[in-house]
């Protein structure tokens, strides 16, 4: 899926525990507001809010290809604060996705940020409670300033994808490219999603050995 022209689109989220800032509107489809999100990174294209990704080591940002797509383009990055506003800025430099044509991309940054970064994990299974982070639009159509978590159960892993059936929450567009993590790990880049009961993720472990190749991390 691309998302181009349409922020209204189906995507992404990641990562921990949670608490609702005062006087904002209702997170995501339901989930919580973050309390802790050191390694999250909004996506901007030309300066504009657009989609969700996470920072894994001082000069690189993972996030879906999709996001990063649009010919012409201009992308940055807020990093580091469940404040996107509040975050870290950096200019995207390049842009490196796989051959394999899956739906995730490696951006680097202008600038190190100094911050805690996501530590990624290969380790999933049909069960698993996930946590898919993301600032994407809420139920009344507003993108959001706060970072939004959202637990659901891993329903199946298979051909580099996980799927996820809806636990306290669900994605929305915006959420594209936001990390998912299981025990503590992002195992995955959210992608997709049908906005009623299940969201889909790019899998780290199918791509780890061109995310090692490609940002040594």
């Amino acid at each position: 899926m691309r998302i181009r022209g349409l922020l209204t689109a189906l995507l992404c989220a990641a990562g921990l525990t949670t608490v609702a800032p005062a006087a904002v509107a209702a997170p995501i489809i339901d989930g919580e507001y973050a309390r802790s999100g050191p390694w999250a990174a909004m996506i901007e294209q030309n300066g504009q809010q657009w989609c969700s990704g996470s920072i894994i080591s001082a000069r690189w940002v993972l996030t879906a290809e999709h996001c990063v797509d649009e010919p012409g383009a201009g992308y940055s990055v807020r990093v580091g604060d469940v404040d996107h506003r509040a975050g870290t800025y950096a200019v995207v430099t390049a842009i490196h996705t796989p051959s394999s044509g899956a739906d995730i991309a490696l951006l680097r940054l202008d600038r190190s940020v100094s911050t805690t970064y996501a530590s990624l994990g290969t380790s999933v299974a049909v069960g698993d409670t996930e946590h898919v982070y993301g600032w994407g639009y809420n139920e009344d159509g507003d993108l959001q300033r706060y970072l939004k978590v959202a637990r659901m159960t891993v329903s199946s892993v298979a051909n580099g994808l996980i799927k996820a059936r809806r636990g306290d929450g669900l994605t929305n567009g915006g959420d594209s490219g936001g990390p998912v993590f299981v025990g503590g790990k992002q195992v995955g880049v959210h992608i997709a999603g049908n906005k009623v009961d299940t969201s889909t993720h790019t899998g780290i472990s199918a791509n780890r050995t061109w995310i090692r190749d490609t940002s040594g991390v």
